[in-house]
């Protein structure tokens, strides 16, 4: 399989690349504290996570309106919405805030140095990217990682807290098929801040429908218990998936899975010092050795040399 005419190519990953990893992924890490703090004053998953993704999409459809990058409801367009809705925005936040009060904001965050290590196998199968030594042992080095923080050598703060840890890991793997999907489903003549809008809305139509099944609209009228923190993030949000599209233009999906680095640090740093979170040798140990295949994941060709 090779990618689609209509794929947008990575170009060279200079400076601008750089600097955007870094900025996407330390406001994708502010989400982790902000949450907390949120559910700490009452507010229930579901209503948080739909009304950011609404809000960040309505913004994000405004500017895309603004720059004259139309929102083709074609049915190609409304598929990649939908399933990039899913992948990227719906499964990951929702399952955050649902694990976020038992792992609390810097252990949840550690499953987000997965997602490169989890695109690059994906990209293998889908035969955008091709393997190396360098890389296979940064996937290996990385598994080894994430089973040191969720085995048996009491990494965790609570044995009981091993499903919660489980479903958390359902975050990285949805992130990563989101990468990989937005590059070779990316429309023929799609633009990233409309693309980024559709997404937007995408996840909160999937959140939207959670909340219909669960009933859990009754608790919509909860955000006002924070109601300044919910227009922060969502302006946080909206700002984050502008550069997150334009990364993924400039620089492809196993570069952009690198957000989860720097979103880790974000979010442990934040643990410890805002919340007085405290974790195990084991967990600093996985995510050490995590970050060391990530490098390997990020520079295999060049190691290979």
């Amino acid at each position: 399989m090779t990618l689609p005419s209509a794929t947008v190519p990575p170009a060279s990953r200079g400076a601008e690349s750089l600097a955007l990893l870094l900025l996407v992924g330390g406001l994708i890490g502010v989400i982790f504290p902000v949450t907390k703090i949120a559910q700490a004053a009452g507010v229930p998953p579901l209503p948080w996570a739909f009304s950011m993704m609404l809000g960040a999409g309505v913004i994000l459809a405004g500017m895309a309106r603004v720059k004259r990058q139309p929102m083709l409801l074609t049915g190609r367009n409304l598929r990649y919405f939908a399933v990039s809705g899913l992948l990227s925005m719906a499964l990951p936040n929702v399952v955050l805030f649902f694990v976020m009060p038992w792992l609390g904001a810097g252990l949840s965050a550690v499953v987000y140095t997965l997602p490169p290590i989890l695109t690059l196998l994906m990209a293998v199968a889908v035969r955008i990217e091709k393997p190396d030594r360098g890389r296979v042992a940064g996937i290996l080095l990385g598994f080894v990682g994430a089973l040191m923080i969720v085995g048996p050598r009491g990494s965790l703060p609570s044995p009981d807290l091993a499903g919660w840890m489980a479903l958390a890991f359902v975050m990285p793997a949805a992130v990563a098929a989101g990468n990989v999907y937005r590059t070779v489903a990316w429309p023929p003549g799609g633009q990233p801040v409309a693309l980024a809008a559709g997404t937007m809305l995408g996840g909160a139509g999937w959140v939207l429908l959670a909340l219909l099944a669960t009933g859990a609209v009754a608790d919509l009228p909860a955000l006002g218990l924070a109601p300044w923190l919910a227009l922060l993030q969502i302006a946080v949000t909206a700002l984050t998936y502008v550069l997150y599209f334009r990364l993924q233009v400039v620089a492809g999906p196993v570069y952009l899975s690198q957000i989860g680095y720097v979103a880790t640090s974000v979010g442990l740093g934040t643990g410890t010092l805002l919340f007085g979170e405290r974790y195990s040798p084991w967990v600093w140990g996985g995510a050490a050795v995590i970050v060391l295949g990530v490098l390997l994941v990020s520079f295999g060709r060049r190691f290979a040399r």
